[in-house]
């Protein structure tokens, strides 16, 4: 398996690097938020292994954005499963729904699913991850650790890693149109967008910072936090992959935070998604 994501590297890198390569001055870049589902949690404690939350609810969203880079789509995570359209789906504790799905979404924008050249994923739970297979002619953009933490088949369904979202792109121990990243990765080579790396909630974590001409450089968190108060807390949910690499993984997105100035957006705090703007709107 390790030989295979080191060839599959080398050739997606060598393929991004040519693409960056063609852009004569700096492409536009344009941040759209697309609505990926809600989910009310009727036990918030899961949110922090230290106790605290105990006897508390709270509701979230799931959030995907798409991001215009010159002539290039890419989409930053791909939502909740289409079955949660049939919703409101009640699963243990959750409450979880979606609307619209990610394609019926590119509709207001007149594209379709073919027209997205790259989808880079967070991380691999379910309402990350859950629409990915819509997308088979774009190129995934993962961590290398996330996906061999998803060859792992005992390991991986302790920590909610659902290879079976991945089909698409991961079958079979083979990877068709996937470009591992290694850390922290300028992924056009003209500091525009750039995955963090963020181990803790699963082994192949990462954010995403993105530097808009007008609207200033921005992260989008990943699963680092869930909502504002488990930010200022640090806390770590009940279900996450390593303690200690989370707290780390914080404290790293915090110091990038403060050095750039940048705007976070925790991705399933309600506060921070409704002050972007609707689609068809966007930052840029």
């Amino acid at each position: 398996m390790k030989q295979i994501l080191s060839r599959f590297t080398a050739a997606a890198t060598l393929a991004l690097a040519a693409a960056g390569s063609a852009h004569a001055t700096e492409p536009d870049l344009k941040m759209y938020r697309l609505d990926c589902g809600q989910m009310t949690l009727g036990d918030k404690s899961m949110m922090s292994d230290r106790g605290l939350y105990k006897g508390q609810s709270y509701d979230i969203v799931m959030s995907c954005y798409l991001i215009k880079h010159g002539q290039d789509w890419l989409l930053w995570d791909a939502g909740l499963p289409r079955k949660y359209l049939a919703g409101p789906l009640v699963e243990g504790s959750f409450t979880t729904r979606l609307s619209r799905t990610i394609v019926d979404q590119l509709k207001d924008l007149g594209l379709s699913a073919d027209d997205i050249s790259y989808v880079a994923v967070s991380h691999s739970h379910f309402d990350h991850a859950g629409q990915l297979n819509d997308f088979p002619k774009a190129t995934l953009i993962i961590q290398r650790a996330e996906v061999e933490a998803m060859a792992d088949k005992a390991e991986a369904p302790k920590h909610y890693i659902d290879a079976e979202l991945f089909s698409s792109h991961i079958s079979g121990g083979q990877l068709r149109r996937v470009r591992l990243v290694d850390g922290d990765v300028d992924l056009f080579g003209d500091g525009l967008l750039k995955t963090i790396q963020t181990p803790g909630h699963t082994p192949g974590s990462m954010a995403l910072l993105l530097n808009l001409k007008h609207a200033g450089p921005y992260v989008l968190s990943g699963d680092q936090w869930h909502f504002t108060e488990n930010h200022e807390r640090q806390q770590v949910p009940v279900w996450n992959y390593d303690h200690a690499e989370t707290l780390s993984s914080g404290e790293k997105l915090d110091r990038l935070i403060a050095k750039t100035g940048a705007t976070l957006v925790i991705q399933h705090e309600p506060v921070d998604n409704q002050k972007l703007p609707k689609l068809p709107r966007f930052l840029d």
